[in-house]
């Protein structure tokens, strides 16, 4: 358990200039030991060492009171997180204290996003543009600050800049995420957190969807020698169309992540952005499509260790994309997204609907039933076209 004990002129023995003296908290464990500053500085002569506390000051109940309150703060916060974690260090306590002493929400984000080591490297350049947005909107802001009010004037701020209502959307998700941060980490009270009272907008999105005829066209495709670097593009966007698979973990699929057995291929890799375990039959699917693009590689590279693909930027394997689509004839703006968004919604005719969200790993059932909705547009529209 940590210790608390008040002290004056503990660390520096010398007045400061206008000749008053610092008064502090020492927190030790183990014959290790934090100061604390309270902010209160006063004459050796206002400092009773008898009993630890400010006397013959015009503002001793004051200073005194504010003490104790930080005292008692540090003391209920020690006894919480023991009674939760069953053990308590001062490392712990420095985590507690780093914003405790700024009271800074802005430098809390700046912290957490920095030492974030579980952000793949998109995401947190996401967060990153987010915060820079931020700041550009108010430098510091503490969090006593944080609320309906300023959240407003951010929104404002934001379409002030000509963003689209979904990047606003998508910076305001962002701040909320570190609020509710700071909120677990007991920095700011629940019934602080300003998004209780403003509600975000958003406007519905155009999911681009693959029909299986132009899916057959890219698989249809030989390429000459001036574009031969597109083969492996389409083969990546391919397998994506048959897995569901996001980008960022088609790119990092390994040899290793490949279980082989009677049947066929599976794969078994941990998503990137969910961190969930993913048991993937690829025999299973589009009739053995996938396997065949692996074994494809495989056979070029003559070993079962290392990527099977490789991993690219996301803007250059949209470019990419872009020549694949001009090549073959599509008229549809062609991303990575477009491959899950085909499978998906491929899909979602053929399967019960939990069954698409598990494979998709979606947390809400309202996302996967959009691409039930695409499904039976795709339907419409096709039978649209037909000459009765």
């Amino acid at each position: 358990m940590i210790q608390f004990k008040i002290v004056y002129r503990s660390k520096n023995k010398k007045l400061r200039k206008d000749g008053t003296a610092i008064i502090q908290i020492i927190a030790y464990q183990n014959r290790k030991r934090r100061y604390i500053s309270t902010g209160l500085f006063v004459e050796p002569r206002y400092w009773s060492n008898r009993l630890n506390q400010v006397i013959d000051h015009p503002q001793a109940a004051e200073y005194n009171a504010e003490i104790k309150r930080q005292l008692n703060e540090l003391e209920v916060f020690a006894f919480d997180w023991l009674r939760q974690h069953g053990a308590i260090t001062l490392e712990e306590l420095n985590h507690h204290l780093k914003y405790k002493d700024s009271k800074s929400f802005t430098e809390f984000w700046k912290y957490e996003l920095e030492h974030d080591t579980r952000l793949q490297k998109g995401t947190k350049k996401k967060h990153q543009t987010a915060l820079n947005y931020w700041i550009a909107f108010q430098k510091d802001v503490r969090f006593s600050e944080l609320s309906f009010r300023l959240i407003r004037d951010f929104d404002t701020f934001l379409f002030g800049k000509g963003l689209h209502i979904n990047t606003v959307y998508t910076h305001h998700k962002q701040v909320k995420k570190y609020i509710n941060l700071a909120i677990r980490q007991d920095l700011l009270e629940p019934n602080k957190n300003p998004y209780l009272k403003f509600q975000v907008k958003t406007a519905p999105t155009e999911r681009i969807v693959l029909s299986r005829e132009e899916v057959a066209q890219l698989e249809a495709m030989t390429f000459t020698k001036e574009n031969r670097h597109l083969d492996l593009v389409r083969d990546m966007f391919l397998f994506s169309c048959y897995t569901g698979l996001r980008f960022s973990d088609t790119c990092a699929i390994q040899y290793e992540d490949i279980d082989q057995d009677k049947e066929g291929m599976t794969l078994n890799i941990v998503a990137k952005k969910t961190t969930k375990q993913m048991l993937l039959p690829l025999y299973r699917l589009y009739e053995r499509k996938p396997e065949a693009i692996i074994q494809k590689y495989k056979d070029e590279v003559m070993h079962e260790r290392g990527p099977v693909f490789h991993k690219y930027t996301n803007q250059y394997f949209n470019r990419a994309l872009k020549e694949l689509a001009k090549l073959v004839g599509i008229q549809k703006p062609i991303t990575s997204h477009v491959a899950r968004h085909t499978f998906a919604t491929h899909l979602a005719s053929k399967v019960p609907i939990h069954i698409l969200k598990a494979i998709l790993q979606h947390s809400k059932i309202e996302t996967t039933m959009v691409y039930l909705h695409l499904s039976s547009k795709l339907v419409n529209d096709a039978l649209d076209g037909v000459d009765w």
